[in-house]
């Protein structure tokens, strides 16, 4: 949004020029150039060629229209005489050439959250500065969801990541050891780690908020580049992405209150129609309570930072997460006891990127040297540290 409104707000001085000169507001053979530049800087960031032509045609129906009301302005009460004039070739065409790219970035990072749903808060401002510069395109909203609606996620990631100079990172940030939120701040193993790709890359990390229940939707739709959330490898999401090396080997494991904890020591014990369990939505732990707990209760917390307070409460008996974040939880709250050393399953954790994305052997030989080197290994047990 704001490199389109810094291309228009240099179409007053364009204007300006063309109106001293004599010269006509169109430039077609310009425009064609434009729109061809910018197509093939786009293929950089992975974006089509209708897409970033439906957007810079956009830009310039719009620089059009603010032109056209300028001259109408001028032609009815004349044009001011101490009106600066800014040189076209020498500084206004450079100027716009540069936002060019710009554009193109905001638009690789922004547009797979912006196809979804477009931010109303932001189309305003946009709105009302446009209209501030005499021009009255019909349906902004729409407009824009046209022109991004169509943006494409791309196998390619490297050099459009290289490029745009961001390395964009979903993370749940419920789970700690690996992804948690402390202090208002974003904090983990995988944190640590993916802070440290980012770095190898020499790019920005940026975080971006994704859930259990629409990981692999915000994969599809290419909101992150790489994922990591203590998640564990299923044939599910291996069928849908790619994983990197697995970091990390766990397995399904009960936590109740210490008091009861002989009573739950057993899975078949937990399943039974008086034992309440509760469980966070769209992950690995719903699906087994779901796969083998036929008789017990069942309850879906929404929020996993805050589920095993319902067991501390009483509002509920156990749950049965993954054995790092049980014994974690059990070592933050004296009330909660992990119920068995056992574990119900055995599965690796590990970092998940898109379908032959070409970002992953180059994260597959970095985690590699990361774990023989002992570094997800320190990062694991400081993240289990500082979340307890």
């Amino acid at each position: 949004m704001e490199a389109l409104d810094s291309r228009l707000a240099l179409m007053a001085d364009v204007a300006a020029w063309k109106w001293r000169e004599s010269r006509p507001i169109a430039d077609a053979e310009r425009e064609a150039r434009v729109i061809d530049a910018a197509v093939t800087q786009a293929a950089v960031f992975g974006l089509d060629a209708e897409t970033t032509r439906a957007l810079f045609t956009l830009q310039i129906e719009w620089a059009r229209d603010i032109q056209a009301q300028h001259f109408a302005m001028w032609r009815r009460d004349g044009f001011p005489e101490s009106t600066p004039i800014r040189s076209l070739e020498g500084e206004l065409r450079p100027r716009l050439d540069s936002i060019g790219p710009q554009l193109l970035r905001a638009v690789y990072l922004a547009a797979p959250s912006l196809a979804q749903t477009i931010d109303h808060s932001r189309v305003t401002v946009l709105r009302q500065r446009i209209a501030a510069r005499f021009t009255k395109p019909a349906d902004i909203d729409a407009a824009l969801r046209a022109s991004l609606l169509r943006f494409k996620p791309v196998a390619g990631r490297l050099q459009a990541i290289r490029s745009a100079k961001v390395l964009r990172i979903g993370t749940t940030g419920d789970y700690a050891p690996f992804s948690f939120t402390a202090r208002e701040e974003l904090s983990g193993a995988d944190i640590d780690l993916l802070s440290s790709l980012a770095q190898q890359l020499g790019v920005e990390a940026r975080f971006v908020r994704t859930s259990w229940p629409t990981l692999m939707h915000d994969l599809r739709q290419g909101i992150f580049d790489i994922a990591a959330s203590g998640i564990s490898i299923t044939p599910e999401r291996a069928a849908a992405g790619t994983f990197s090396p697995a970091y990390h080997r766990d397995g399904k494991t009960p936590i109740a209150r210490c008091a009861q904890r002989e009573r739950f020591a057993r899975l078949s014990a937990i399943d039974q129609p008086s034992v309440r369990v509760i469980v966070n939505p769209g992950g690995t732990n719903e699906r087994f309570a779901r796969e083998r707990l036929r008789r017990a209760q069942l309850r879906v917390h929404a929020d996993n930072r805050t589920i095993f307070d319902e067991i501390i409460a009483g509002r509920a008996d156990v749950m049965i997460t993954d054995g790092i974040e049980a014994d974690l939880q059990a070592r933050k709250h004296a009330d909660l006891c992990r119920t068995t050393d056992e574990v119900f399953t055995q599965t690796d954790k590990a970092m998940l990127l898109p379908k032959d994305a070409d970002l992953a052997p180059f994260a597959g030989t970095w985690l590699r040297a990361e774990i023989e080197r002992g570094t997800v290994r320190s990062a694991l047990q400081s993240a289990t540290t500082s979340a307890h």
